[in-house]
């Protein structure tokens, strides 16, 4: 899945609007928009047999993709529900959006990962609508991308994930800070390197905070001190 993202150009700032792609059950279970019912099932029962995680020992790649596949399935067999992604889809292209992702696997998150960070990089810090950056954030790794990074258990991939992001956070204010390494100390879970990089950050920030505070703090006793000055020459 490519990052469906965004991002205007204002005189006053930037606003990031995303835009989540639809996920698309026709590709997913290998059939043509004009399937019929029996050709829906048919087309199910076999990728059934194919990524069923009995039949590929409970790996997470087969278990995610089985789930993906009984997701269309069971979306494209309640009329309902079907009425409610077909309108979905037609909004979609209507509106030139593209339809269809893929898998949420390590990889392909890191990839999104490491194209936000990019542009996040590119972006003027004073400008920037820190609120729709940290919102960005989340959105990609949200509850249902933790969810499989971490039944997916690959480490590493996992750990550079973090550093990416951890990456893309650093010119965000401490309260959006807070939001972002939520969902990280999440995917971190136990790993200590992980931790460590997060609270790392998160010292930096209640640093730089405090630093602000005190220069602030500074400025206007300095204004203070500047006008008392003025006041007692005009006196003499």
């Amino acid at each position: 899945m490519r990052l469906c993202v965004k991002f205007f150009f204002f005189s006053f700032g930037i606003q990031i609007l995303s835009f989540v792609c639809l996920k698309d059950y026709y590709a997913i279970l290998e059939i043509p928009v004009t399937a019929t019912i029996p050709e829906i099932k048919q087309a199910y029962r076999k990728l059934v047999m194919i990524h069923h995680p009995d039949k590929n020992n409970e790996h997470p790649y087969s278990l995610s993709q089985f789930n993906e596949i009984k997701e269309a399935y069971e979306t494209l067999i309640n009329p309902a529900k079907k009425e409610r992604y077909l309108q979905k889809r037609w909004l979609q292209k209507a509106g030139s959006k593209k339809i269809g992702e893929e898998m949420i696997t390590p990889p392909n998150i890191l990839i999104q990962c490491l194209e936000l960070n990019k542009v996040i990089a590119d972006m003027d810090v004073h400008r920037m609508d820190h609120a729709g950056v940290a919102a960005e954030i989340n959105q990609l790794l949200n509850d249902e991308v933790i969810e499989k990074l971490t039944a997916f258990n690959e480490t590493d991939i996992n750990q550079t994930i973090i550093e990416v992001l951890l990456n893309a956070a650093k010119s965000l204010p401490m309260k959006e800070t807070k939001q972002v390494t939520e969902r990280l100390f999440r995917l971190a879970q136990k790993e200590n390197a992980g931790n460590e990089k997060i609270h790392h950050l998160l010292n930096v920030k209640k640093q730089q905070q405090l630093w602000d505070r005190y220069q602030m703090a500074g400025i206007i006793i300095l204004t203070i001190c500047i006008c008392l000055l003025i006041w007692v020459a005009g006196k003499r």
